[in-house]
């Protein structure tokens, strides 16, 4: 009966275009977002409130909150602990999101999740109550969560989506908060001051939560997070990670140290015996913890050198673009300048991400985003480029860009693809059909 039953569920392709018919804010005009938490609270309670069955670890920031949850993640699973982890965009395929146990969900589990997900949103429309009014997001975050309650995973890493206070993944009453930095990002959703965004992702914070964050409690988002930890009587852990070279190594420092905090709190490593520490994530570990199209380099095989060196990273803010070349410098692969490949959405600053690319940059190929997603045009990003003194040029087709950058690179040179991780994941599967993936420091 069993297998019967399994073989008439639906798949992911025949469930597809239902979730694609809803709204999904990560493709369509966010200046009119939603603000409240109603649809996904009734979602989660017509599957049974399945966020309530695991402990969690909420990490919401500008840059690295993807990161910091591989990592975070890594050390749960090294400790022994069954594991999910809940992240976003996908790069390549939806899912990227849903890892269980360390591995991204297979196709059957990931629909039969949606399924359920998709079957209380026609509920709430049936009863006309919020959650009908439902996103993609809202849905998808849903079919997480019931997926890891269904897994009987013990710990959730959630990465926030977008913000936080308002962010479908803030229903969730974690053991603990992360924040990893603000910058101005999606300022007409968000806020258009430091101290604005920061109140908005500070809202993940909640009563007797405690707090791990590197950010200064001198620093003014800095003190609005310092400010709402105590408003809720949140314990605020700060974590200088101020003289440590690189974003890598930072991002593992701030990793190491929320898993010493969930130790100070009683969370005890199945493989030792004992609380967790910071050494449940070793260097080895963390080197091996690599995100798809973050930072994340292949050697592509040419015909004319044998191969050449391409990096894709989703850095779409200057403060980002900053990032990545900060830890660049500590490579001697990526000594030479870039020969650039960028696209950007229509609501990121291209003036600013374009001037911090001009003292690593040999020359831009200015293209758009595939699958359709709404972008700043190529010539409208070759037009800046070229006003800082860039070389630049457009080719709207990231294929014909992506072969364009590769012809335009002289002895020393690489290439790097940046300003989405839409135009990564478009780009990952080609270089994945004719390079070799690098683990990372090599």
């Amino acid at each position: 009966m069993r297998e019967a039953l399994q073989r008439c569920a639906p798949t992911l392709e025949a469930l597809w275009p239902r979730l694609q018919q809803l709204t999904d804010w990560e493709r369509a005009e966010r200046s009119r977002m939603r603000v409240d938490l109603e649809p996904e609270r009734d979602l989660l309670a017509r599957l049974g409130q399945p966020q309530r069955r695991f402990k969690s670890v909420h990490v919401g920031g500008t840059k690295g909150k993807g990161s910091v949850c591989a990592l975070i993640e890594a050390g749960l699973l090294a400790a022994g602990l069954r594991t999910g982890r809940y992240a976003s965009p996908h790069i390549e395929h939806v899912t990227e999101r849903v890892n269980l146990n360390g591995q991204p969900v297979s196709e059957p589990v990931l629909a039969e999740a949606l399924r359920h997900a998709l079957s209380a949103r026609d509920a709430a429309a049936a009863a006309a109550s919020p959650g009908r009014h439902a996103s993609w997001f809202d849905v998808v975050t849903a079919a997480a969560f019931w997926a890891f309650a269904r897994a009987g995973i013990e710990w959730a890493v959630v990465e926030v989506g977008l913000g936080g206070l308002l962010d479908s993944t803030n229903v969730l009453q974690p053991e603990l908060c992360v924040l990893t930095n603000v910058e101005l990002e999606h300022t007409e959703i968000l806020g258009r001051s430091v101290e604005a965004i920061a109140a908005q992702k500070a809202g993940i914070v909640k009563h007797g939560c405690p707090i791990v964050t590197p950010m200064s409690p001198s620093s003014p988002a800095g003190r609005v997070v310092a400010e709402a930890a105590a408003a809720c009587g949140a314990d605020h852990r700060w974590i200088d990670l101020a003289p440590t070279p690189g974003v890598h190594a930072r991002n593992r420092l701030l990793a190491c140290a929320a898993l010493a905090r969930l130790g100070e709190l009683g969370v005890t490593s199945a493989v030792r015996g004992l609380p967790l520490r910071a050494e449940d994530l070793s260097i080895g570990l963390a080197a091996t913890t690599q995100l798809p199209g973050r930072l994340e380099p292949f050697d592509l095989v040419t015909a004319r050198d044998g191969k050449t060196r391409v990096l894709l990273d989703g850095a779409h803010v200057a403060f980002s673009i900053d990032a990545v070349f900060e830890e660049l410098r500590l490579d001697p692969v990526y000594a030479g300048q870039a020969v650039v490949l960028l696209a950007l959405a229509p609501d990121k600053d291209a003036r600013a991400f374009i001037e911090r690319l001009a003292p690593h940059a040999a020359r831009l190929i200015c293209t758009q985003l595939p699958d359709a997603k709404p972008c700043r045009s190529a010539a409208e990003l070759a037009r800046i480029a070229r006003q800082a003194g860039l070389q630049a040029e457009a080719v709207d087709s990231p294929t014909e860009a992506f072969n364009a950058a590769l012809s335009r690179l002289a002895e020393g040179e690489w290439l790097l693809a940046t300003g989405s991780l839409h135009l990564a994941g478009g780009l990952r599967s080609l270089l994945r059909n004719g390079a070799v993936a690098k683990p990372r420091g090599d």
